[in-house]
């Protein structure tokens, strides 16, 4: 049976864009570098990115709301890692791209990080946050004065 349209989800979503990023990430670290960096500590920055992200969405399936972008919740979350950061998920795909960069050896390797963080922004925060503002109103814009998009 084919699985049901999401109409106002993108077809392409920010756990695609953080894999192409860490791919190019990679790709552009060799190819700059001949090889990688002998910089392998900070994976665990990117284990523990990975971890957060998934531990915050499964925060949304728990309370049973959408954590596609472009769908309405149904629930604002605002416990757990929602209460250092408004974006937990793509907090946890920064940071994991951070502790991939140094095992890349090179500098080229920021302009597409640069460019994940600007993709986000534009494309899924800003749209994300005009569309809670319309959901919850006045709690979300409690919420927004008192917890920072990023940290």
């Amino acid at each position: 049976m084919p699985e049901k349209k999401r109409p106002n989800v993108p077809r392409i979503l920010p756990p695609h864009l953080f894999f192409l990023t860490a791919t190019l990430m990679l790709g552009i670290g060799y190819w700059e570098t001949g090889g990688f960096g002998v910089q392998y500590w900070p994976l665990g920055l990117t284990i523990f990115g990975i971890w957060m992200a998934a531990r915050e969405k499964n925060r949304f399936v728990a309370a049973g709301t959408s954590f596609y972008p472009g769908e309405d919740a149904h629930k604002l979350i605002t416990y757990g890692a929602y209460r250092f950061t408004r974006n937990p998920m793509y907090l946890g795909m920064v940071l994991g791209l951070i502790g991939l960069w140094p095992l890349t050896g090179g500098y080229w390797p920021v302009v597409p990080f640069v460019l994940f963080i600007s993709i986000i922004t534009i494309r899924f925060i800003l749209p994300e946050e005009r569309r809670l503002e319309e959901l919850f109103g006045d709690e979300y814009r409690t919420y927004k004065s008192k917890v920072r998009r990023w940290l």
